[in-house]
């Protein structure tokens, strides 16, 4: 994940029952206060009143900001703990401003990065479009910098990828050879690029992919609008109906495992209550995400209480199988990280929602494959080519 938060599943309305044995009670409690953190998040920014009612109810500060750490939202938390129409303890408002400062000055090295590789991209003619991070959370967030990142994502047209892969490694980047590039080139949506004492940088050719199907760079380049960052680096973003699609479809994609990207999203509600949902479905429909859209608005208006459009035209095409995905999710949430059963289970979920019969068979079939390859040449590297890992 390049988002900077623990994996975690949101399975509120549909996990199994949490056991009452010992050995589960601190499970248990973990559960309770994730789902404080929902509430919290649910209740900001519209409800400053009901934030400050559920601030009395946690128990332990600590180990829910140890969560909110984990899930890409400290800073929204500590934001709101630190408003003065908002009654807590000083020292915790204290500690809520120290926190805000160090998150500000980490961003610094981030934001360097985005504003070197946007200025040189742009300096040889390459439009850039700046994806999720920094940009997202400069404009839909409170303030800057709540909004945590780990690396700089940028998408290019695939026609415009190796002349952007070379502005960059003339600014010192190296990108990636070998059969892992080749297997990235053919069958996934960016390339990883590194360099020393810099955060990583991922340059997408596509928008992502996924569920059977890729969005593609070409339209949504098109579609973009400039934006003045808060550095003063002229940047591109994705116009708002593209923007929500992608980060709908992305948070689909990882199976909801951060609460801030189900957050980006209602921030994104809050922040263009004017979308044009007609042109986002339609979107959808072609690309062929209408059922990952739609169990997106199902997660946003469990965990963070999100108004979502209640149309006909964002229902999944296949309803019934849709509604195996929740189990699936459940189930996979349980499982040890990179375990048998949580790949299938990833896999699984995937196939269940593709759009169309003949693209659940080729994710089901095209990520099944590749597990297997993956898991043979780790148990038998002097057996199978060593193309089979990636």
């Amino acid at each position: 994940m390049s988002e900077g938060a623990r994996p975690k599943t949101i399975v509120s309305a549909e996990a199994p029952q949490v056991s009452t044995e010992p050995a589960n009670r601190r499970e248990a409690a973990g559960c309770s206060r994730e789902r404080l953190l929902e509430r919290l998040l649910a209740a900001v920014p519209e409800d400053v009143g009901r934030f400050e009612r559920l601030c009395g109810e946690v128990e332990d500060w600590e180990k829910l900001f140890a969560e909110a750490r984990e899930q890409g939202v400290a800073g929204v938390i500590w934001y709101h703990l630190a408003q003065p129409g908002v009654a807590v303890a000083p020292e915790l408002k204290k500690q809520a401003g120290r926190y805000l400062a160090v998150e500000r000055l980490g961003r610094t090295r981030l934001r360097a990065a985005l504003d070197e590789a946007v200025q040189a991209l742009e300096a040889a003619g390459i439009r850039a479009v700046a994806l999720k991070g920094i940009a997202l959370g400069d404009r839909v967030y409170p303030a800057p910098g709540l909004r945590p990142t780990s690396d700089t994502d940028l998408l290019v047209t695939p026609t415009e990828l190796d002349r952007a892969v070379a502005v960059l490694e003339s600014i010192g980047y190296e990108s990636e050879t070998g059969p892992l590039a080749r297997y990235y080139r053919e069958n996934h949506h960016h390339l990883h690029l590194s360099r020393a004492d810099t955060p990583p940088l991922e340059l997408h050719f596509r928008a992502t992919t996924g569920f059977g199907t890729i969005i593609p760079a070409d339209d949504l380049l098109a579609r973009a609008t400039p934006y003045r960052m808060a550095t003063g680096t002229m940047a591109w973003v994705l116009s708002p109906e593209d923007e929500f699609l992608y980060l709908a479809v992305h948070a689909a994609r990882h199976l909801f495992q951060a609460l801030v990207w189900l957050y980006d999203l209602k921030l994104m509600l809050l922040r263009y209550p004017d979308l044009d949902w007609a042109a986002v479905s339609a979107r959808a429909r072609s690309l062929g995400v209408a059922g990952a859209l739609s169990v997106t608005f199902e997660a946003l208006h469990r965990v963070v209480t999100a108004a979502v459009p209640q149309r006909g035209d964002f229902v999944a095409p296949h309803r019934i199988l849709v509604r195996l995905v929740w189990p699936v999710i459940a189930i996979a949430a349980h499982q040890p990280s990179e375990s048998t059963r949580k790949k299938a289970g990833e896999i699984l979920y995937r196939a269940l929602l593709c759009d169309h019969p003949v693209s659940s068979v080729w994710s089901f079939r095209h990520r099944l494959l590749r597990f297997v390859r993956r898991r043979a040449q780790r148990y038998l590297p002097r057996v199978v080519p060593d193309a089979w890992s990636q």
